[in-house]
C-alpha cells in the first residue's frame, strides 16, 4: 500500500468515524455481556480461504480466538484446497461451493455468463455440486457475489446480475433438493431485492444468509426484509471500523470497536434470531484478530446475554446445523 493510498484510507476512517459517532449513543454493557462477549464461542459464517493461507494457520487463528466454526463461503478464487482444509477443521469447517467458480465465470465472461445457465461451465458446475452434496462435501452454496456494484472498492470487481436469472434459480433448487443454505452477496438495490425475493418465493425453505447485511442496506431497510421473509439471516462481517474504510462503504458500518449503531442494535434485539457475525478477511493483510477482537468489544458486548449467544453462535448452530459445542 503506498503512503497516498495510506493517507486517503485513514482520511476515510477519520470520516466514517465521525459519521458512525453521529448515530450512536453511549452504550453502556453490563459487566456480565461484556465478560461473555471476550469467553463465548463464535461461529464465523464468512470465513474465507484464500492464497497464502494454510490450514494449520486457520486453526490456530480460530483457537486463538475461540471460533468455534467458520466457512459458510467459498474459497475467494479457483484453485484453493478446500478439501485440505475441511480434513484439518473437521466438524468445524462449514464447506460451501460454488464461490470460485462464479468468480471464474465473471472474470471470463461477465455478467452474462453468470446468469445463462445453457453454457457448459454452468452446467459442469451443477454436476459438480450435486456430487458434493451428496458426498457431504458442502453444506451449502456461496457467497454467490450478484451485487456488488457500489460496495466493492475494485471496479474489475464490481458486478451486477439479475438475482432471479435461470442460474441462481437452478442453484436455489439444488440447495432446496439437499437442504442447503444460500449464501449471497447483494446490494439494497429495489431490483435486487425483488430478485431475491422471487428467489424466496419459489423455495421458501432454503435459509437465505445475506452477506454484510445487504452490505449497504440501513436497519429499517433490513428490518422490513426480515420481517417479511422468516427464511432470511443477515450476517454482519465486513461492516465495522476493520473492515469498512473505502469511501464506498465507509459509511455503512453497524459497529467499531466500542460501539454499535443504534438503529442496528435495536433491530437485532428485536430480532435476535436472525442474525450472525463473520470475519470476511480475505488475505494476510487484514488482522483476523483484530476482527474478531472488534466484533467482541463493539457488537457481542452491547447485546442483552440472550441475543448475545444467538448472535455469536446459536443462530448458526441451528441454521446451518453445526454440532454441538466441544465439551
Amino acid at each position: 500500500m503506498t503512503s497516498l493510498h495510506r493517507g486517503l484510507r485513514f482520511l476515510a476512517l477519520g470520516l466514517a468515524a465521525g459519521l458512525f459517532q453521529m448515530t450512536c449513543h453511549a452504550q453502556p454493557a453490563s459487566a456480565a455481556s461484556t465478560q461473555l462477549a471476550m469467553e463465548v464461542p463464535v461461529a464465523d459464517v464468512h470465513m474465507h480461504l484464500y492464497p497464502g493461507l494454510t490450514p494449520e494457520e486457520l486453526l490456530a487463528l480460530m483457537d486463538r480466538n475461540k471460533v468455534r466454526w467458520g466457512g459458510a463461503v467459498g474459497p475467494i478464487v479457483p484453485g484453493i484446497d478446500g478439501d485440505a482444509f475441511a480434513k484439518t477443521l473437521g466438524e468445524r469447517y462449514i464447506p460451501a461451493g460454488a464461490q470460485p467458480e462464479y468468480a471464474a465465470m465473471y472474470f471470463r465472461g461477465g455478467v452474462s455468463e453468470m446468469e445463462d445457465a445453457q453454457q457448459p461451465a454452468f452446467k459442469q458446475l451443477v454436476e459438480k455440486l450435486q456430487t458434493d452434496f451428496e458426498q457431504k462435501k458442502i453444506r451449502g452454496l456461496g457467497e454467490l457475489i450478484l451485487n456488488n456494484r457500489n460496495s466493492h472498492p475494485e471496479p474489475r470487481f464490481r458486478r451486477k446480475a439479475q438475482l432471479d436469472a435461470p442460474t441462481f434459480l437452478a442453484l436455489f433448487e439444488l440447495a432446496s433438493m439437499h437442504a442447503g443454505f444460500v449464501q449471497i452477496h447483494l446490494e439494497d438495490d429495489s431490483d435486487s431485492i425483488k430478485g431475491l425475493e422471487n428467489l424466496i418465493k419459489i423455495n421458501p425453505a432454503v435459509p437465505v444468509i445475506l452477506s454484510h447485511c445487504m452490505a449497504r442496506a440501513s436497519a429499517s431497510t433490513a428490518r422490513a426484509l426480515l420481517e417479511k421473509h422468516p427464511n432470511l439471516y443477515c450476517e454482519t462481517s465486513a461492516r465495522s471500523s476493520v473492515l469498512l474504510w473505502h469511501p464506498n462503504v465507509s459509511g455503512y458500518q453497524i459497529h467499531d470497536q466500542n460501539s454499535v449503531n443504534s438503529s442496528w442494535l435495536a433491530l437485532i434485539e428485536a430480532m435476535p434470531d436472525r442474525f450472525m457475525v463473520g470475519s470476511d478477511v480475505t488475505s494476510k493483510a487484514v488482522s483476523y484478530d483484530s476482527v474478531i477482537s472488534t466484533v467482541r468489544t463493539g457488537l457481542l458486548a452491547k447485546l442483552s446475554e440472550g441475543t448475545l449467544r444467538k448472535v455469536a453462535y446459536e443462530n448458526a448452530q441451528r441454521v446451518l446445523k453445526l454440532g454441538p459445542l466441544a465439551p
